[in-house]
C-alpha cells in the first residue's frame, strides 16, 4: 500500500476526515479509488530516450510519477507555452464561458501570433480560449487577461498566486500570453504539473485536443479559422493536447500528452527542443513502451 498512499497527506487527512463526518459521501471505497491508481512499473531492459531538448520530463498523469528527465528543474522561457495557466486562471474565475468580453484597443496591439481581433469586438470567454489554445493567439489571451482581472497586470498576479498555491516553486510569470522576459520563467517538472491539473478540465481538455476549428464574434459575422499548432493533434489518434511555445528565448517547446492502452494518460514536456513534434512523440512512445502500468491489488 505504501506507493500508492505517498500522496499529499493533506488530501489522506481531508479524505479520511471525509470518512468519519459523512459516509454516506465518502466511503473507503472512494478514498481507495482516489489512491489506488494503476503504478507504472518500468522495464528495465528498455533503453533510456535521446533526446537533444535543453530540458525535458514526462510523468504519468494519473500517479505524477516522473517517468524520465532531463534539466527538469533549470528555469527557461517557455513563450506561449503560458497560456496553459492563463487558461487555467480564466477557468476557475469564470463560470459561464459563454459570457462576452470585450477586446480592449491594448489586444489589437500585440506582437506575434495573433488571430488579429478588433478593438471592442466582443466575444465570448469560450472562443477567446480556443483561439489562445489552438490558434496561440496572443491578442486573444490578452483579452482574456484584461478582462478577467480588469488588467494584464493583475491577471499576472492571479497566475503568480495560482503557481505559489500548486507549489510551483522556479516558475514565474510576467504577462499572460508568453513574451520573453527574464522574469517570465518556469521549468519542466511544474509545467508537467500544471498541465495534468489544466487536463482535468473538461474544457480544457476537449479545446487542446481539437485539430482545427472556426470561432465567430458574438455577431457571428466576423469569423476566424483556428489551426492547432501542436501539429501531433490529429495526425496520431492517441494524442490528447496540448500545447506550443516559440520564442527567440524559448525556442521551439511543446507540451503533449497521449493516452495508452491500458487507459493512462502520459504528459510529455520538451523546452528549446531541435525538432519538438519529433522527439515529442519519440519521447511518449518511449513510455508507453518502458513503462507497463500495473492493477493495485
Amino acid at each position: 500500500m505504501l506507493n500508492y498512499l505517498t500522496g499529499s497527506s493533506a488530501i489522506v487527512k481531508d479524505s479520511l476526515w471525509g470518512i468519519l463526518t459523512d459516509p454516506q459521501t465518502y466511503s473507503l471505497h472512494t478514498l481507495a479509488a482516489q489512491f489506488l491508481k494503476p503504478e507504472p512499473v518500468r522495464d528495465v531492459l528498455y533503453p533510456n530516450p535521446v533526446i537533444n531538448a535543453t530540458a525535458a520530463i514526462i510523468t504519468d498523469l494519473d500517479t505524477g510519477k516522473v517517468l524520465y528527465a532531463k534539466d527538469a528543474d533549470s528555469q527557461l522561457a517557455i513563450a506561449s507555452i503560458t497560456k496553459i495557466m492563463t487558461a487555467v486562471v480564466v477557468l476557475n474565475s469564470q463560470a459561464d464561458l459563454e459570457q462576452a468580453y470585450i477586446v480592449p484597443e491594448e489586444a489589437t496591439e500585440i506582437s506575434g501570433s495573433q488571430l488579429y481581433l478588433l478593438a471592442n469586438e466582443t466575444v465570448t470567454i469560450k472562443s477567446l480560449l480556443q483561439a489562445a489554445l489552438i490558434g496561440s493567439a496572443n491578442d486573444a489571451a490578452y483579452t482574456l487577461a484584461y478582462n478577467t482581472a480588469g488588467s494584464e497586470e493583475k491577471f499576472v498576479d492571479l497566475m503568480n498566486d495560482y503557481a505559489n498555491y500548486l507549489g510551483l516553486n522556479c516558475t514565474h510569470f510576467t504577462n499572460a500570453w508568453g513574451a520573453d522576459d527574464p522574469n517570465h520563467y518556469a521549468c519542466a517538472r511544474d509545467l508537467a504539473k500544471l498541465t495534468g491539473i489544466a487536463l482535468q478540465n473538461e474544457t480544457f481538455r476537449s479545446i487542446v485536443a481539437t485539430e482545427k476549428t472556426t470561432i465567430t464574434d458574438t455577431t457571428g459575422k466576423l469569423k476566424y479559422t483556428l489551426g492547432n499548432t501542436n501539429k501531433l493533434v490529429g495526425k496520431y489518434v492517441n494524442i490528447v493536447g496540448v500545447k506550443t511555445g516559440t520564442t527567440d528565448s524559448a525556442g521551439e517547446s511543446l507540451i503533449v500528452a497521449a493516452k495508452g492502452e491500458s487507459n493512462q494518460t502520459v504528459i510529455a514536456v520538451l523546452l528549446n527542443s531541435p525538432d519538438r513534434f519529433t522527439e515529442g512523440k519519440n519521447l511518449l512512445d518511449w513510455a508507453l513502451r518502458a513503462y507497463n502500468w500495473i492493477e493495485p491489488l
